[in-house]
């Protein structure tokens, strides 16, 4: 039989495992994965957006040339257009960020236009003009718009997402590249830099 003084040992080794084990158990159950609902998954992350900020291959080299129907007939050709800028705009109708930014466009397209701005939206909407005439007028878009191709859009790399903007400068080049949304702000702090060699032809 034990004596009064071991019972009190043992007693106490018990006590202390047992808060041990509470504790860990606890830790386990707040530092442990989070759990949801039952049926239910954890968010997926947010995207970093680093693939907009990725220089594009064709940054600092000859914009592809194209010439194509504008909506009222005339041919807009990108080389008509040497010593401006030209944000050449890749887009469609259906797609919700490209219709996000095109009231950014318009306002620039208002305020930069007399200083040599001229902006193109190329829609890759499968039916061309009948989706783009209707939705044009609707928004009362102030720039050129035309029907790119398959073609013009592998020549410009592809064109993997839209929106995908390019700037670009009075010498033809490349300036900046976009894919996804751009932002008024953005494209306005991209332009203004190259507004001063807006006069500065070739």
């Amino acid at each position: 039989m034990l004596s009064p003084t071991w019972k009190t040992r043992l007693y106490g080794i018990g006590a202390l495992a047992f808060t041990v084990l509470g504790g860990v158990l606890l830790y386990g159950l707040l530092t442990g994965p989070s759990s949801s609902p039952p049926g239910k998954t954890p968010p997926p992350e947010r995207p970093s957006g680093r693939s907009a900020s990725t220089p594009s291959p064709l940054q600092g080299e000859p914009a592809p040339e194209f010439a194509l129907e504008q909506m009222n007939g005339e041919t807009f050709r990108l080389s008509d257009h040497r010593g401006e800028i030209v944000v050449v705009n890749f887009w469609a109708t259906w797609c919700p960020p490209c219709r996000r930014e095109i009231p950014g466009f318009i306002q620039l397209q208002n305020e930069l236009g007399a200083q040599g701005v001229t902006f193109v939206g190329v829609s890759l909407d499968e039916t061309g003009f009948a989706a783009v005439r209707p939705y044009a007028k609707k928004m009362d878009i102030n720039y050129p718009l035309v029907v790119g191709t398959d073609r013009l859009a592998r020549r410009y790399g592809g064109v993997r997402a839209l929106p995908t903007s390019f700037v670009v400068g009075p010498a033809g080049t490349v300036q900046y590249a976009r894919p996804g949304f751009l932002p008024e702000a953005e494209l306005r702090r991209q332009l203004e830099p190259l507004l001063t060699q807006v006069d500065a032809r070739p």
